[in-house]
């Protein structure tokens, strides 16, 4: 119904000369989460002014909300959080398209991207008046595993899907259809391990480290240009770079496996941990003795049956206390018994780990990564979420 009186209406494909056209994933139409919707209004220098206006009370300015008139062309621009109840709730993101058009989306506040909520506002909108897109809601996925990478992160949906967000110079984060039950993000690449037992990595292939042999397999982890596997009958199967042996994965009967930078480490049935590769600081020298898990990166962490952690080779920093697992690529990162996250060793270019309970984490040697029991994913440091400039 437009201001002169006149109804038009149109497709659910085609969208005539509006000021707001807003559209939807199936993944937006969850009943949990904050409710509302982006609002935007024209002023008379040109600028856009967004706000949010939540399902019920009083619309929410940002204290970040003016888009500029002399954007960048495709240059993505987010505005300061958005604050509901005291509560901040994401940001709003917007840029400028090259028919003049303002494209907005709304990042959901933690460590992963939701999918793009997107509208369009057409510069020639009514001065001074509120336009309103779609409600939306801003509901989490649930995960059930995240692994973090070289600036990017994965998640494991409960569904099986795999989503990943961040960099993704090399298509690490193009995640491909598929029901999965595990998936490992490596330096540039990322392996998945199907729910038939077959692996399936994409990424970073200069070393062939995603060309995954054949077979079943029962575990999967990607390292920095090699990837290492277990297979259905207990063996281990590694491919990709070896200037340092890493893929001459020995025999025996494993339960775990772990690819680091220029190692690789294996858990073995009775609890042993045997490493092969790079030899320079020691990281292939496993302490005797049982382990419940292994984590290799620069240097190498193993968690004992009681809780203890152990480090060895360069860097290496063991932590008094029980803990539920271990990871660490430079930095270590243990979860406590409790939930919470403690990283010592090499700073995560000053990252803290994020605060609060978790059931699992993960990290790389730019971000610290953590899995709440909502299924929510949180991380801290460098990828986990698109580069942006404020307003």
């Amino acid at each position: 119904f437009r201001e002169s009186g006149a109804l038009e209406c149109w497709g659910i494909n085609e969208l005539p000369d509006a000021p707001i056209a807003m559209s939807q994933p199936a993944s937006a139409q969850s009943d949990a989460g904050n409710a509302g919707r982006i609002v935007a209004r024209l002023l008379d220098d040109g600028r856009v002014e967004f706000g949010w206006q939540p399902r019920s009370g009083a619309r929410v300015l940002p204290r970040l909300r003016y888009f500029p008139t002399d954007a960048t062309v495709d240059r993505w621009l987010r505005s300061s959080p958005v604050e509901v109840g005291g509560t901040a709730i994401g940001r709003i993101n917007a840029r400028r398209l090259s028919d003049g058009r303002i494209e907005s989306a709304f990042t959901r506040t933690g460590s992963w991207r939701i999918p793009t909520y997107t509208r369009y506002f057409l510069t020639h909108a009514p001065v001074g008046r509120w336009l309103p897109g779609v409600p939306i809601r801003i509901s989490a996925p649930s995960f059930t595993a995240i692994s973090a990478g070289a600036h990017y992160t994965c998640g494991l949906h409960g569904t099986g899907a795999i989503e990943c967000w961040g960099n993704n110079r090399f298509g690490q984060a193009d995640a491909p259809a598929g029901s999965f039950t595990a998936v490992s993000a490596g330096q540039y690449h990322t392996c998945g391990l199907h729910d038939t037992g077959a692996i399936e990595c994409w990424g970073w292939n200069e070393h062939g480290q995603t060309d995954a042999p054949p077979g079943d397999f029962t575990a999967v982890s990607a390292g920095f240009g090699h990837t290492c596997a277990i297979r259905d009958t207990k063996d281990l199967a590694c491919w990709g770079w070896n200037e340092y042996k890493q893929t001459d994965a020995p025999d025996g009967s494993y339960s775990a496996i772990s690819a680091g930078r220029a190692i690789s480490c294996g858990l073995r049935d009775t609890g042993e941990i045997t490493c092969w590769g790079d030899t320079a600081h020691w990281q292939t020298h496993p302490p005797a003795g049982v382990f419940a898990a292994i984590s290799a990166g620069d240097h190498t962490c193993g968690l004992r049956s009681d809780g203890a952690i152990e480090c060895w080779g360069g860097r290496s920093y063991a932590r008094a206390g029980r803990f539920r697992a271990v990871v660490g690529r430079v930095q270590t990162c243990g979860l406590r018994e409790s939930g919470e996250i403690e990283c010592w060793g090499v700073p995560l270019d000053g990252a803290l780990p994020p605060a609060g309970r978790f059931t699992a984490v993960s990290a790389s040697h730019v971000e610290i990564c953590g899995l709440r029991p909502s299924g929510e994913i949180e991380c801290r440091g460098g990828g986990f979420s698109p580069r942006h400039d404020d307003y």
